[in-house]
């Protein structure tokens, strides 16, 4: 009587197994979230607001947080066929059909355990006076799980990387000067100081011609370096502008005059 309870349990068990293998893998194909680059990208009902759609009239999360920038603690770039050019390169091209790239990034941002974080992101520069093909380029960032330098980095001694489903920020032909990819997952990995969190790597997920072009560090050197905005957690803050770097640049991304402080890591915190 028991052998036949048993296998009545196991007849009912399998519906129920098919249903959540079903889930689980139309969860694995569905498409990551994207970041909005644009106004039309929310519709009529809401507005990009540092990367997010926010509906019209609505308080943005991060409105009354405290907005910190923290400049890299290394940065890495390796480019496929071009090692020794790509370790010292100032401009890194992501998505150029052929010759695949990958920015790395390591930040030390130490911060109390009291510290909320709202939201995380990466802030990065399109390179000016650069030609590009008229192409969307989409970015994400993923989690680096292997130990990196700069110093020694290449294409064959790169280290490993692990995706972690990161929203998608589409790079479009025309688009301002600074591009956002969400990392607030990652910056809470961080938070918990395990050994295998060593950085975030950027990404291309589609090819163009030429890619798009971002700067890797300052391309001006009048830049000011002091900005008071780009200091480590607990230092000066600006609230002059919640959602651009207090020294903002032209709008135009091919203005050879304008100014670059390369990669940063932007924090709204409470």
């Amino acid at each position: 009587m028991g052998a036949v309870r048993g296998a009545d349990t196991v007849t009912a068990y399998r519906p129920f197994a098919a249903s959540l293998l079903a889930l689980v893998l139309s969860a694995a194909c569905l498409p990551p979230p994207r970041m909005c680059a644009q106004e039309s990208d929310c519709g009529a009902q809401a507005s990009c607001v540092a990367g997010r759609c926010v509906a019209h009239g609505a308080m943005p999360a991060i409105d009354s947080a405290r907005r910190l920038l923290v400049e890299p603690a290394d940065v890495g770039y390796v480019l496929r066929g071009d090692d020794d050019g790509a370790r010292t390169a100032a401009v890194a091209r992501l998505g150029r059909a052929g010759q695949p790239g990958i920015v790395f990034l390591r930040f030390a941002a130490p911060l109390a355990p009291e510290v909320r974080v709202l939201e995380a992101y990466l802030l990065l520069e399109r390179a000016p006076d650069v030609d590009v093909d008229p192409a969307t380029v989409p970015l994400h960032a993923a989690r680096v799980i292997g130990p990196w330098d700069s110093r020694s980095l290449s294409w064959a001694r790169q280290p490993r990387v692990e995706e972690v489903g990161a929203a998608v920020t589409r790079v479009v032909p025309g688009g301002g000067p600074l591009v956002r990819l969400d990392v607030r997952d990652l910056v809470q990995r961080w938070r918990g100081r395990a050994r295998d969190e060593l950085g975030v790597a950027i990404v291309a997920d589609a090819e163009s011609p030429t890619g798009v072009a971002l700067a890797l560090a300052p391309l001006d050197r009048a830049h000011d370096r002091d900005d008071p905005a780009l200091s480590a957690p607990g230092g000066p803050s600006t609230t002059a502008s919640l959602f651009e770097p207090r020294a903002s640049a032209p709008a135009a991304v091919g203005d050879p005059r304008r100014q670059t402080a390369g990669p940063r890591l932007e924090l709204y915190v409470k």
